[in-house]
């Protein structure tokens, strides 16, 4: 992470991820979540994410708190993907039971 304590709030903010650790969709699913009070510029280099944040304005911040969010929040995201891929055979096997006593197929 690079950042400048002496930012405003309409600083642009740097949030570096390592993409061995999260995925760039986590990355961009945090980042739409923040959309109302942040423009995102994401791109890979080597193996990092790199998050630009600039605010828009909206709301003054504190751009330390908002890197804590962020973090927290790309965390989140990649925590669902991995419950989501973990469980995903559970969750066909129910819906596809689910499903089939609905009558919508015909024999």
């Amino acid at each position: 992470m690079t950042h400048d304590p002496n930012e405003g709030p309409d600083e642009d903010i740097r949030v570096e991820f390592s993409s061995s650790v999260y995925s760039l969709d986590s990355v961009k699913r945090a980042a739409y979540a923040f959309t109302g009070r942040y423009a995102f510029d994401i791109r890979t280099e080597g193996d990092e994410i790199i998050c630009i944040a600039t605010g828009l304005g909206v709301q003054d911040g504190d751009s330390a708190a908002f890197i804590k969010c962020f973090r927290n929040a790309v965390l989140d995201q990649d925590l669902r993907e991995s419950i989501a891929s973990q469980t995903a055979d559970v969750r066909n096997v129910i819906l596809a039971h689910a499903f089939s006593k609905t009558g919508l197929q015909s024999d």
